[in-house]
């Protein structure tokens, strides 16, 4: 048996453990009159800049990640200040702020380098987004897998939830860095365990490469219920509900508003494929509407935005 069809059945295991544990809880709580607080289908909290105290970090997972950032680092990793004995328990997650400065005179095409100096500075959360760009391509910056890892990695570094489930994704496919498929999706089960869009994403991937779209499909829903999304999982739940992929029935109205959702998280990752499927699904009734996503889309970095404008679509104005 692959490690991870190993990993995928015990993850399915604890599914099915947290999902009767949470009726159980319901039909007690509902028994003694407790007040069971309803999400709002379309209800969403972006994550930008979230710092909570919680559990810590498992050591034996720090001592790992410490390891392979101090490796791609040369001891040299850029971090906030001075680490001391409280900021281990300190938990990070989401992407950098881009603000418009200059009198907003800057463009999400700029991004890159913004994110890149912050990075530098030791900014997690612009370590991660810097690598996101490196990963994907987007921004006008070349792919590079290997600098892409090394940034993660110092984002992991410092207890970056979102920086640890990509830095999993490299070392489960040896992409960037040395292979390590055991630690990888260690790392991705414990981001998603802990209710993180990033982790969830990674560990919905694994599902989907599994050919079990409809397990897939309800990890995107259950994290998006809890209100704690990044732009990437809304796409993902919003490409589900389009496409009919793990779902009992298509629901395309719900898909376009959270792909519309996601392209509001500009320049987030998952705004880019968000504004160009947009772009698809209007470019036959509505080129107006069409084009204005075609336009974010080409300004975000997505490929094929940039090769089409080439063309320059006729204005329907």
């Amino acid at each position: 048996m692959s490690i991870i069809k190993l990993y995928l059945l015990k993850s399915q295991a604890r599914m099915k453990f947290a999902c009767i544990w949470s009726l159980l809880f319901l039909k007690h709580a509902l028994g003694f009159g407790f007040a069971v607080p309803k999400l709002s289908r379309l209800t969403t909290t972006r994550i930008h800049n979230s710092n909570h105290l919680c559990d810590k970090i498992p050591q034996d997972l720090r001592t790992q990640i410490q390891r392979i950032a101090k490796d791609l680092w040369d001891n040299n990793i850029p971090v906030l200040g001075s680490p001391d004995h409280k900021n281990e328990c300190l938990i990070k997650e989401g992407e950098a702020h881009f603000l418009n400065f200059d009198n907003n005179e800057s463009t999400f095409s700029q991004r890159a380098e913004y994110f890149y100096e912050k990075a530098l500075n030791g900014c997690p959360n612009a370590q991660h987004s810097y690598a996101l760009l490196l990963w994907n391509g987007f921004g006008h910056e070349n792919q590079d897998p290997k600098l892409s890892a090394k940034f993660h990695a110092a984002a992991a570094y410092q207890n970056h939830l979102d920086g640890m489930a990509v830095l999993g994704g490299c070392l489960r496919t040896g992409t960037g860095l040395q292979r390590n498929s055991a630690l990888g999706l260690e790392l991705i089960e414990y981001c998603a365990s802990q209710g993180n869009p990033t982790g969830v994403n990674k560990k919905a991937a694994l599902l989907e490469s599994n050919q079990d779209d409809c397990g897939a499909f309800q990890l995107y829903d259950a994290c998006y219920h809890t209100g704690r999304v990044n732009a990437l999982l809304l796409f993902n739940l919003g490409w589900c509900l389009v496409n009919g992929i793990g779902v009992k029935k298509k629901d395309v109205d719900t898909g376009i508003i959270l792909w519309k959702k996601a392209a509001a998280m500009a320049p987030d990752e998952g705004s880019e494929e968000a504004a160009w499927y947009l772009f698809e699904e209007y470019k036959r009734d509505d080129p107006n509407e069409a084009r204005k996503w075609l336009d974010l889309a080409e300004e975000l970095g997505f490929d094929d935005a940039i090769e089409l404008k080439r063309y320059d679509l006729p204005n329907s104005d």
